[in-house]
């Protein structure tokens, strides 16, 4: 039986929660990135204390590209790496 290829993609990002949940208006990059990566379905692990977003190799790819487009989209401009990818079996 094949196992089930996961991908988790955290965003080193952690440090504007803070200022997200307080429900400031912050308009930095870090704010925008995580806005965009909440928007794909990311979520935060309280046990990691980083925020995370899971699903297939095929799904993965379309939802990174997504969070890149956003960011562009808020920013005018290419956004810098800043998602880091962790491959997982399941």
């Amino acid at each position: 039986m094949k196992r089930a290829l996961r991908a988790a993609i955290v965003a080193a990002v952690a440090f504007a929660a803070l200022a997200a949940a307080a429900g400031a208006k912050n308009t930095s990059l870090t704010a925008i990135q995580l806005e965009c990566f909440k928007q794909q379905g990311a979520f935060y692990d309280a046990e990691t204390k980083r925020w995370k977003m899971t699903g297939t190799d095929n799904t993965m790819l379309s939802r990174m590209e997504a969070v890149n487009t956003c960011v562009m989209q808020k920013t005018g401009k290419r956004p810098e790496p800043f998602l880091r990818e962790e491959r997982t079996y399941h």
